[in-house]
């Protein structure tokens, strides 16, 4: 897994440095906005917790074409 920052403009995702993925290779996106990544970074808290074990297996459905 890789962290990477990106700027959102008009409707693409543009990454701040060059990422360390193959071309065609999908992804899945979290999109933590700036502003609640300051809050977690200051206070600790999030609107809502992230689940890891649950985006893998959304991953893994979305993935195998299963719905």
């Amino acid at each position: 897994m890789e962290v990477i920052d990106a700027v959102y403009e008009n409707g693409v995702f543009k990454p701040t440095k060059k990422p360390n993925i193959p071309d065609k290779r999908r992804v899945k996106l979290i999109v933590i906005d700036e502003f609640l990544k300051d809050l977690e970074d200051a206070f600790g808290i999030f609107e809502e917790d992230i689940d890891v074990r649950k985006l893998r297996e959304e991953w893994d459905r979305d993935v195998s074409g299963g719905h």
